[in-house]
C-alpha cells in the first residue's frame, strides 16, 4: 500500500509540474520584432507643406471666388506590416472641397536615394495625383519641374507638377479602384505644399497667399 501511495503521490506531483509549467509558457508573450521607436515619418513626406492640424490656406477659384482650406486631420500610425503612414486632411467649408494627402514608408533605414524616391498620394474628387520629391525631379528634361513660376502675384521656385488620373466613370464608391488618364494636373512645391490644381474642364483652384 505505502509503495502505491508513493507512486500516486509522485504522478500527481509531476502532472502539476507539467500543468505549470505549460501554463508558465502559455503566458509568455511571443518575442516579436519592434517595428520602429516612432510612428513618424521624416523628410519630404513630413516637411510637405508644413501642414499642421488647424492651419488654414487661403486660395482662389478660377471664377474668382475666394475660400480657404483648413487642415482639420492629421494622423501618424504604423501598421501590421511595419509600414508607417502619414494621413491629412483639408477641407474647405465653401465650396465644399476635400483634399486627401497620404503618405507611407518602411520603419526601417534607408539612404539618401530613398529619400528623394519618397513620394505622396493626393486625391481630389475624381482626381489622384503622384507627388514626388521635387529634389528628384530637378534634371529632368520634361515639364514636370519648374525653375518658378507666379500664381496670384506670388512668385514660387523649385516647382513640380504631377500629370493626374482620375477614376474610371461611372464612380461608384470610395472602394473604386481602377483609374485611367486625365489631363487634370496638380502644382506643387515641398515648404508650401499644393500650389495649383488644374481641372479637365479648364477650371482651376490656386493657392492666394497675396491676400494672406
Amino acid at each position: 500500500m505505502m509503495k502505491f501511495c508513493t507512486k500516486s503521490l509522485l504522478l500527481i506531483c509531476s502532472t502539476l509540474g507539467l500543468l505549470c509549467a505549460c501554463s508558465e509558457k502559455s503566458t509568455t508573450e511571443p518575442n516579436f520584432q519592434k517595428c520602429s521607436d516612432t510612428s513618424k515619418i521624416k523628410g519630404y513626406q513630413a516637411d510637405f507643406g508644413g501642414y499642421k492640424e488647424g492651419k488654414t490656406i487661403p486660395f482662389k477659384h478660377s471664377d474668382g471666388y475666394l475660400f480657404s482650406f483648413a487642415v482639420t486631420d492629421r494622423d501618424n500610425f504604423i501598421d501590421d506590416a511595419c509600414q508607417k503612414h502619414l494621413n491629412t486632411i483639408l477641407e474647405s467649408a465653401y465650396p465644399i472641397y476635400t483634399i486627401s494627402l497620404s503618405a507611407e514608408t518602411t520603419t526601417f533605414y534607408y539612404n539618401e536615394n530613398d529619400k528623394l524616391n519618397q513620394s505622396i498620394m493626393v486625391r481630389f474628387g475624381q482626381y489622384i495625383f503622384s507627388l514626388k520629391n521635387p529634389e528628384s525631379l530637378k534634371n529632368a528634361s520634361d515639364s514636370s519641374y519648374i525653375e518658378k513660376m507666379e500664381i496670384n502675384g506670388v512668385s514660387y521656385t523649385d516647382v513640380a507638377v504631377a500629370d493626374g488620373r482620375k477614376y474610371e466613370q461611372p464612380y461608384k464608391s470610395d472602394y473604386q479602384t481602377k483609374t485611367v488618364e486625365s489631363s487634370a494636373k496638380l502644382y506643387y512645391q515641398t515648404k508650401t505644399g499644393i500650389l495649383k490644381i488644374e481641372m479637365e474642364d479648364g477650371s482651376y483652384i490656386a493657392i492666394n497667399e497675396e491676400d494672406d
